[in-house]
């Protein structure tokens, strides 16, 4: 992880109010994770498919065009944000399709 101290720790406490939120834990992934030269840090909620259906976000392939996925995951964004100072991208995903869009991706799970 390359977002300095004690951006980190308030990273995983970030990640700690998702899983309490939602009952699972966010995942850090993207270039924040491997390089210092990030633009911004990508948090991603992975539901199992049936948790990401009953919760109405819609087609996984294009969930921006759903309302209540935006709005959870701006607010979440800004959250984040307001609580690391770090700009947080916090998109959630079908564990399903974001296996197969993402197979090679390494991901570090936040608040474990």
């Amino acid at each position: 992880m390359f977002v300095g101290m004690p951006a980190a720790l308030m990273l995983h406490e970030f990640g700690s109010q998702v899983w309490h939120a939602f009952g699972v834990p966010p995942y850090l992934v993207g270039s924040a994770l491997e390089r210092k030269d990030w633009r911004d840090v990508d948090v991603r909620l992975i539901l199992d498919d049936e948790m990401y259906e009953s919760m109405g976000f819609g087609n996984p392939a294009n969930a921006q065009h759903n309302g209540k996925w935006a709005a959870l995951c701006l607010a979440f964004s800004a959250l984040g944000k307001q609580m690391t100072g770090l700009p947080i991208d916090f998109q959630i995903q079908q564990r399903t399709h974001a296996n197969t869009t993402y197979p090679d991706q390494p991901r570090s799970a936040l608040a474990i």
